[in-house]
């Protein structure tokens, strides 16, 4: 593996400045010494903690329970209102519980998860990763995001794709988190590097499973519906010379025993549509065998086809 404390960085990731006294940031340190106790705290603790405050979301943040319950609505239609209602409230609970996660990714030694983790479909990534081919490993918006890629790393040398938070303190404990961890992090907007990522033969962390809007989606069929999905994967692995791996990680129930597991490569179609609807079935198929524990907090459906269109939420 490779050693990542010689890695480049390209986030400022020093804790130690004098911005960070600011008025403005005691919340935020609040949060960060929350975080990093609760990380420490045995899981089953850590899950009722996080059943409470999924709680308090729930019955408090009425916006973004509206959301859930209309993404819940349009996907799961077959379910009946009572089931309806006990998936939101999971969904609740799964993503409250996302941030006890992440913050086990960013402060604890991930090598003692090692024996907590099931990997399914590593000889794909293995074959298809051999003779120096970059591989886009197309990956979703799960609960435990952060604390997958710090378990990927356990399995192969991994480079990551990310939206930098607009809180600098915040994203300094992000970035310093995930730098023990991956080789390389990637703004958002750095495409260069994601393709010289590719192009030298590693591996890349993408997920294009959220509405970012018109520009640079296409419309493809999801759960019935149609929604913008990224063109990225086409663009991407034309670019980097690279397979497309689909790759999904969820927890076992409510333990912490983790599933990482590599599919067969998609399709190259060179075709942006064929390309994200293939991307959207895989994607579908997976969310269904464990649905409380996407992010379904995302507005996935808030841009259509032509503007006239009204949102959904």
């Amino acid at each position: 593996m490779t050693n990542k404390a010689t890695l480049n960085q390209t986030e400022d990731v020093n804790l130690v400045k004098f911005e960070y006294l600011h008025p403005k940031y005691w919340g935020s340190w609040f949060l960060i010494s929350f975080l990093f106790i609760c990380s420490y705290l045995p899981f089953k603790v850590q899950w009722q903690v996080s059943r409470g405050f999924a709680f308090l979301a729930f019955h408090l943040v009425k916006s973004r329970r509206h959301v859930v319950q209309v993404n819940v609505d349009i996907c799961f239609g077959e379910k009946t209102a009572e089931e309806k209602k006990a998936l939101v409230k999971a969904i609740f609970h799964e993503n409250m519980q996302g941030y006890f996660d992440s913050a086990t990714s960013w402060f604890r030694n991930i090598n003692k998860f090692e024996q907590r983790i099931e990997v399914i479909g590593q000889d794909i990534l293995e074959r298809e990763n051999a003779n120096g081919t970059g591989i886009l490993l197309a990956g979703a918006h799960f609960s435990i995001l952060d604390l997958a890629g710090a378990l990927t790393s356990l399995v192969c040398d991994l480079n990551v794709t990310y939206r930098p938070l607009k809180n600098k303190l915040m994203n300094a404990v992000m970035m310093r988190g995930r730098y023990r961890f991956v080789k390389n992090a990637y703004p958002k907007k750095d495409v260069k590097g994601f393709i010289s990522c590719m192009r030298r033969g590693e591996i890349l962390w993408y997920a294009p499973d959220q509405d970012y809007g018109r520009k640079h989606s296409t419309f493809s069929p999801f759960f019935g519906r149609t929604a913008a999905t990224i063109t990225g994967l086409t663009f991407l692995a034309k670019a980097g010379k690279a397979k497309v791996i689909p790759y999904s990680y969820h927890r076992k129930g409510n333990s912490q025993q983790y599933v990482l597991e590599f599919f067969e490569p998609l399709p190259k179609t060179d075709c942006e549509e064929e390309d994200a609807a293939n991307y959207n079935v895989w994607l579908e198929s997976v969310i269904r065998q464990y649905p409380a524990q996407y992010l379904w907090l995302h507005k996935r459906f808030k841009t259509q086809p032509t503007p006239e269109e009204p949102s959904p939420y």
